[in-house]
């Protein structure tokens, strides 16, 4: 009685017809795209595929089985496990490709232009499956197995006997530059050098942990052209590396094809004279000692002694590193520092521009320590024991631009302890204990741009960030203490600041009027259950509203007032970035809505959940506003249900990342398995590493899956819903088209050779009406319509109503077919139950065949309802009477409805 509006009437009551066809066409559809898109799914069987830009650089993930690809500037990195079918597994590796790793390789041989189709790739790691032993079997690569790798820059091969190897295989390798050669049972250099000849462009040979002990003097190969000035072969290898290698004795002439040789593992300085050597890499070589007194390093300008058994380092063990540029001594025994000779020592100036000293056991630094390193631009000096710092120990570093304490035992620092850190850009003392800040450094960093610290107790008034200066833009605050209070006075006084990471259970915004939240493009809460404005209970976090990148990280305590999380997020709607950490309990609590979480999150386009207690995705309730999300990152979780449904309302989605997921060894995942399949814009990259646990084992997800949960049965029943589907589609269509035409002729046809048969005349009629209508206007009918036409007179007129007149026993179309036949008139009683009914409108579909086959007018229309125009377009049959046809309408007014049957008793009498 009250409809809504015209679109919503119409997909309730939409005519039956219309609504037919569509439910009968919409199956067919649905299938061919279906069976259209059935092969172009993308299930990442065997291979990861990391994109830096969805997780550089704020998050960090690597691949287990292969390493360092994380330092190279790749665009897309693939690592390929338990390759035993080569092309198989390279057929998941996107063609933009530049960084592939095949680890475990299983197969025995690489065929011709294996890789040729990835024609962006620039770095290449292929490692065995077994370590080499006497009579094992190699891999093999066909003569062209790396054609079509124009671009390939670097080259790993791992655990395959060399020496089997087919050299013509580095042929098509014209820009390679880089080759590592790791377990390869090579026992002389030249039995790699002999097969490099035509490596023009090689800049970096690397054999790694083989058998070479002895560099000898047959290793120099003389060329087989030779030229007068030099008879050798040369290289352009500038980096040769033999670490892990078993070396002792290097022979005269040894390294002859290596003239531009600048970077060698070697004793230090022992050699160097010989040779244009400026790196040596000594780490991991047992090395209690730097010795300089052996040979020259006039040339060396880089020296990594890190993972060694030095104790300290002294002023006399350098003094010959005048040009040194790099220094590592991190991870050793260190306990002592004295770089810098002292007052009555003879001074003389390094040319060190970074050092690294982390991860040693130095307690102390003392005045002046560093005063010789004028040109020191990083120094690392974290995780250590340091525990005081004298004043003006960092004098003369006018340069020094990255300075790192973090993972100390700092108590205390004075407006001295930085003093002439003109030039410091960045400032670490994140873990460690300050407890007194009265008299932080009054000095003002005019280019500190980051910060971090770390406080026993955070100070009431944070008066310390005026010295820092104007140009800062990062800091990084974490208190032992419980709250960490944001004062918008001295904020406010940073106007480059857009970066603000606190570790801390309580977060206050001193004042939420006068803050500036606008500023801030990133957060970092660790440790957190509340982000409020002092004060009140009101959440501050939805007041970042040009905020890009989140990272919360909560904290399990028992509360009974809301967290930080509850309706914050749906108010920043600029967030690019969202991590969310640690919130198992708190959703656990139901203290957070997970339903209600990521609500208006539309430009999210990463996210990363971790330990994050959402572990029920069957719907897609939950994401359902992340309508710009590619990637998703799933890590450390306990896995109850995971569906298609849950990422159906994500059209942008394309890597969901599971990390250290717990699964159950259950068939209900198997439906994951088949939308992977059919679906070709989603890839859960890293699924065959998944492991799922059951009562009794601990197996393979994805093996699980296909052994246990895939049979014939869904093709089985495919076959079978496709017949099904067809033979509903054939019955359907007839029935809508042809079935109510040819019905009707048949009985059009039965009752004019009944008539013919009778003689009778077709002006005879044995009603005079026959009403078509609803059986709830039943009581219009009886009370209304019977009495006026068939007692009130004079004529008295004959009515036909089905209750009443249809014979009984008689078949309902006949009774219809045959009432109608015998009636001058018709008419129907529309209301919106008639327009809804089937049967009514199977009479009204008989009697406008009846007006159109015989050309007469015999169809009259009365409304009872008061149905609009445009309600009645949804209706294609009234809406088409209409326009043709006058119309009554029952009028509510007595004096009116004493009318409307005067002009229906005058068109029944007179025609």
């Amino acid at each position: 009685k009250n409809p809504k509006s015209h679109s919503t009437f119409c997909s309730l009551y939409g005519e039956k017809e219309k609504i037919m066809k569509s439910v009968y066409v919409l199956p067919w559809i649905t299938y061919m795209i279906c069976a259209g898109s059935f092969c172009l799914g993308v299930l990442r069987m065997k291979c990861q595929v990391l994109e830096r830009k969805y997780f550089e650089p704020d998050l960090f993930l690597t691949f287990d089985k292969c390493d360092d690809f994380e330092f190279l500037k790749y665009t897309i990195a693939v690592n390929c496990d338990n390759v035993d079918n080569l092309n198989y597994s390279l057929a998941e590796v996107p063609v933009d490709t530049d960084w592939l790793c095949l680890s475990k390789y299983m197969g025995r041989k690489i065929g011709p232009k294996s890789f040729s189709r990835l024609t962006n790739l620039h770095s290449l790691y292929i490692i065995g499956n077994v370590e080499l032993l006497p009579g094992s079997e190699n891999i093999t690569f066909h003569e062209d197995a790396f054609k079509g790798l124009s671009r390939l820059r670097e080259l790993k091969l791992n655990q395959m006997e060399f020496a089997a190897l087919d050299s013509s295989m580095f042929h098509h390798l014209h820009h390679l530059e880089h080759l590592i050669l790791e377990y390869n049972r090579i026992p002389f250099l030249s039995t790699v050098t002999k097969s490099l000849g035509k490596l023009k462009t090689l800049q970096k040979l690397s054999i790694l942990n083989n058998d070479i002990e002895t560099l000898r003097e047959e290793d120099c190969l003389h060329s087989e052209q030779p030229i007068i000035n030099s008879p050798f072969l040369d290289f352009n290898i500038s980096v040769l590396d033999l670490s892990r290698n078993k070396l002792q004795n290097i022979m005269d002439n040894s390294l002859c094809n290596f003239p531009y040789l600048y970077f060698f593992l070697m004793e230090l300085c022992a050699f160097s004279s010989y040779f244009n050597v400026k790196e040596l890499i000594l780490s991991n070589n047992a090395v209690d000692k730097i010795d300089t007194n052996v040979g020259s390093c006039a040339n060396v300008n880089k020296i990594d002694l890190s993972y060694n058994s030095l104790e300290k380092v002294h002023s006399d063990d350098v003094k010959k590193l005048k040009d040194l540029t790099y220094l590592d001594i991190s991870f050793n025994l260190i306990q002592v520092l004295e770089i810098c000779p002292n007052a009555t020592s003879t001074y003389f100036v390094m040319n060190l521009e970074q050092l690294n000293a982390a991860s040693n056991s130095i307690t102390f630094l003392a005045k002046g320590q560093f005063s010789c390193l004028e040109n020191l631009q990083i120094l690392s000096l974290e995780k250590n024991r340091i525990a005081r710092i004298e004043d003006f120990t960092f004098h003369g570093l006018k340069r020094l631009q990255v300075l790192r304490l973090q993972n100390n035992n700092i108590f205390q620092i004075t407006e001295r302890t930085f003093y002439s850190l003109f030039s410091l850009r960045y400032l670490n003392l994140y873990e460690n204990i300050l407890t007194e800040t009265s008299q932080f450094p009054s000095l003002s960093f005019n280019q500190l741009e980051g910060i971090k610290l770390t406080f026993k107790i955070y100070p009431d008034e944070i008066d310390w960030v005026q010295s820092i200066g104007h140009s800062l833009k990062d800091i990084t605050v974490k208190t032992y203490d419980t709250y960490v209070s944001l004062q918008s006075h001295y904020l406010n006084y940073l106007p480059d600041l857009v970066t603000i990471d606190i570790e801390s259970t309580y977060v206050f915004v001193d004042t939420c009027q006068q803050f500036d939240f606008s500023r801030l493009k990133k957060i970092h809460l660790k440790n957190n259950l509340h982000f409020t404005c002092f004060g009140s209970n009101d959440q501050a976090l939805g007041n970042f509203t040009n905020l890009e990148k989140l990272s919360y990280n909560a904290v399990s305590h028992d509360s009974n007032k809301r967290v930080t999380l509850n309706s914050s997020l749906q108010y920043l709607k600029e967030l690019k970035f969202l991590q969310i950490e640690n919130t198992d309990k708190l959703i656990g609590r139901a203290q957070v809505n997970v339903y209600e979480l990521f609500r208006g999150l539309s430009s999210l386009k990463i996210l990363h959940l971790k330990n994050s207690g959402i572990d029920y995705l069957d719907s897609d309730a939950i994401f359902y506003d992340l309508k710009s999300l590619e990637f998703l990152l799933i890590e450390n979780q306990n896995i109850q249900e995971l569906n298609e449904h849950a990422f159906t309302s994500m059209p942008n989605l394309r890597y969901i990342y599971l990390k250290n997921i717990a699964f159950d060894c259950n068939c209900k995942f198997s439906s994951l398995l088949s939308w992977l399949k059919e679906d070709s814009r989603v890839s859960i990259v890293n699924l065959h590493e998944q492991l799922c646990f059951g009562p009794t084992m601990e197996t393979s997800m994805l093996s699980f899956l296909q052994e246990h949960c895939q049979n014939d049965t869904d093709f089985k029943l495919f076959i079978c819903t496709f017949i099904i589907i067809l033979v509903i589609i054939g019955i359907s269509l007839f029935h809508e088209s042809l079935f109510w035409y040819f019905l009707y002729l048949l009985y059009m046809a039965k009752c004019w050779l009944n008539h013919r048969l009778k003689g009778s005349d077709k002006g005879n009629f044995q009603y005079d009406v026959f009403v078509s209508y609803n059986t709830h206007d039943e009581q219009w009918i009886t009370e209304m319509l019977l009495p006026n036409l068939e007692e009130k007179g004079p004529p008295l007129l004959r009515v036909c109503i089905h209750n009443r007149d249809f014979e009984i026993g008689k078949d309902i179309l006949n009774n219809i077919v045959d009432s109608m036949d015998k009636s001058r008139w018709t008419i129907c009683v529309i209301t919106r139950q008639y327009l809804q009914s089937s049967w009514c409108s199977l009479e009204m579909r008989m009697a406008t065949y009846r007006l159109i086959s015989e050309s007469k007018d015999s169809l009259i229309l009365i409304f009872l309802d008061r149905i609009s125009r445009e309600e009645l377009e949804c209706y294609h049959r009234p809406t088409k009477l209409l326009n043709k046809k006058t119309y009554l309408s029952w009028p509510d007014k007595l004096n009116d409805q004493e009318l409307f049957w005067v002009r229906l008793r005058t068109v029944l009498e007179t025609g």
